[in-house]
């Protein structure tokens, strides 16, 4: 598999397990007819940043559906596909049969709007020194505290920011990490030299529920209506 311009080889590796309690099999639901996992796994062989693609998964139909992709199929231990199992552990139990991997580019399917430009540029970081590198999308939300009574946490209430007026926050939108597995093997997914991937808010949209399913189809669909574009 070619590597494009990126000059770190770096392994792409999407959990994917049949279990999920928000939709069932997640991974495979379809947009356009097409499963989440295939849409991204196309997205990550555009790329062209990996010198392998893994899909580390519990089910047989996303065995198939993974390969169907170009991607390799690592048959994951069950301990790691419970619901109570973090992705960390995942990552960490594929590298124990992986040794030779030094840098995990971890994908979330279920992020249905991810580019190869993103991917780029988080490579991009990585080659300049950082030990990791994830996704974040900015959002300007005024927060207050759990509780009453109540107070607010980012922002001074007799002096309310405008939008335009501020910078708004960064949150993990959980489209990617890009880590060195060092660092996994001690227990982080972050940690070191931290860098990050400013993801605009349209593409951020994560499908956990039947309505982001319908969110995300619409948004297709109209994009699709707008300038024939397949992706938004």
């Amino acid at each position: 598999m070619s590597t494009g311009s990126c000059k770190m080889c770096v392994t792409g590796l999407v959990l994917a397990r049949s279990g999920s309690k928000s939709i069932r099999n997640k991974n495979m639901v379809l947009l356009d007819n097409k499963p989440l996992l295939l849409r991204c796994l196309e997205v990550m062989q555009e790329a062209k940043c990996f010198s392998s693609i893994w899909v580390s998964t519990d089910d047989d139909k996303i065995a198939e559906c993974a390969k169907d992709g170009g991607a390799e199929v690592h048959y994951r231990a069950q301990y790691t596909a419970v619901d109570k199992a973090s992705s960390l552990c995942a990552v960490q139990e594929f590298l124990q049969h992986h040794p030779d991997i030094s840098v995990v580019c971890l994908v979330q399917c279920t992020s249905p709007f991810i580019r190869a430009g993103y991917l780029h540029e988080g490579m991009d970081k990585m080659q300049s020194g950082y030990d990791c590198v994830f996704s974040v999308t900015r959002r300007h939300l005024l927060r207050w505290s759990e509780g009453e009574p109540t107070y607010p946490l980012n922002f001074n209430a007799r002096q309310r920011p405008r939008r335009q007026d501020w910078d708004g926050d960064l949150y993990e939108n959980g489209m990617f990490y890009i880590c060195k597995a060092r660092l996994i093997h001690e227990g982080l997914l972050q940690g070191g030299r931290c860098g990050y991937i400013e993801i605009p808010h349209c593409d951020s949209l994560e499908v956990d529920s039947p309505l982001d399913v319908i969110i995300a189809q619409s948004w297709l669909t109209y994009c699709q209506q707008e300038n024939g574009s397949q992706h938004p």
